[in-house]
């Protein structure tokens, strides 16, 4: 690529119009023009600019492009880089493709070098600036240095066809509604047959920074809830059965506060215990009302707001925060199987 590095730091700044591309001669130039023919150069009034930041693009035997500028679309055999490799480099059949890429080289690009000598370039999935590839057989995740997933990957071995796009950004803007679907053939376009026995490969990974090794299935949000509410229930449950325990213990207690025993004087009985027994069995009966039973019920009344507020949606109305936010734990608009 005539000596393009390929390496290095990403710029943190960047003119819109970068006039380092140019090579000595043709800066040269620029610098000898007149202020309006300046303009007309970089494509300003009623020029056209030059490509100066265009390199040329390698063509393979076999292959039609379409370019103008520094964008174009290649009609041919499947090829991520030269014209040796891919499929198509290694004149397989059945691996037809379209390439269609905006900005070769991304900032890097330039039609010379400093030294006038020409800038020729092949395919570059990493340093081009957009691209949608379609492959009728294809590695994209080797093309693409992509992490593995769990939801299964191609490599050399084992090829797919493919359409795949890369850029700064990528949008998929609906009117309406996006549905991403697997699994809708009984066989891939290779000829394997897709077995449902083993479903990992048919899945669908999201995967940020490219890095694959915290990757989790999703939770279904029903089942979630069902697990929740279920949960919920079944700490009300313990809750009336510990208010039972206090019931039972309070009766015990009152028992025990007023119970006498047989005196050795002709079976009388004697007076409850006033010095020890009565006064710490009138605290603890105050105690467990106070910070046992009145607690259970706030805690009865706790577990019932959140509930509501992150569990239910009553006649379709969703509890919200203080920034407006709905609480309910499952999306209005996006499901998952």
């Amino acid at each position: 690529m005539g000596g393009i590095k390929l390496d290095g730091k990403p710029k943190k700044f960047k003119f819109a119009l970068d006039l380092k591309k140019l090579s000595k001669t043709e800066q040269k130039l620029f610098d000898s023009l007149p202020v309006t023919q300046q303009a007309e150069f970089v494509g300003l009034g009623k020029g056209s600019k030059i490509d100066f930041d265009t390199p040329s693009f390698v063509t393979s035997p076999g292959e039609h492009v379409i370019a103008k500028g520094n964008a174009g679309i290649v009609l041919g055999q499947d090829r991520p880089s030269n014209i040796y490799s891919g499929y198509g480099g290694l004149k397989n059949t059945h691996c037809a493709s379209i390439d269609l890429v905006a900005g070769r080289l991304g900032y890097r690009a330039r039609s010379t070098m400093p030294d006038g000598t020409g800038v020729n370039v092949d395919p570059n999935f990493k340093l081009d600036a957009a691209r949608i590839y379609i492959s009728q057989k294809a590695d994209p995740d080797g093309y693409f240095g992509l992490a593995k997933g769990k939801s299964g990957s191609t490599s050399k071995e084992s090829p797919r066809s493919t359409v795949a796009m890369k850029a700064d950004t990528v949008r998929l803007v609906a009117r309406e509604n996006i549905k991403l679907i697997t699994r809708t053939d009984a066989e891939n376009a290779q000829g394997g047959d897709l077995d449902t026995g083993f479903t990992a490969p048919f899945g669908i990974d999201l995967i940020a920074m490219n890095d694959d090794s915290g990757l989790q299935p999703m939770v279904k949000g029903d089942n979630l809830v069902k697990l929740l509410k279920t949960m919920l229930e079944s700490i009300h449950d313990l809750r009336e059965l510990f208010k039972n325990f206090l019931d039972y213990d309070r009766t015990l207690t009152m028992a025990l506060m007023n119970h006498t025993h047989q005196s050795p004087f002709f079976g009388a009985s004697t007076s409850p215990s006033f010095v020890n027994l009565m006064p710490e069995a009138v605290k603890a009966v105050v105690n467990k009302l106070t910070n046992v039973e009145l607690q259970l019920n706030l805690q009865m009344q706790k577990m019932t707001t959140t509930q509501q507020e992150y569990l239910e949606t009553p006649a379709g109305s969703e509890t919200v925060d203080d920034d407006g936010n709905g609480l309910y734990i499952l999306s209005k608009f996006n499901n998952t199987n």
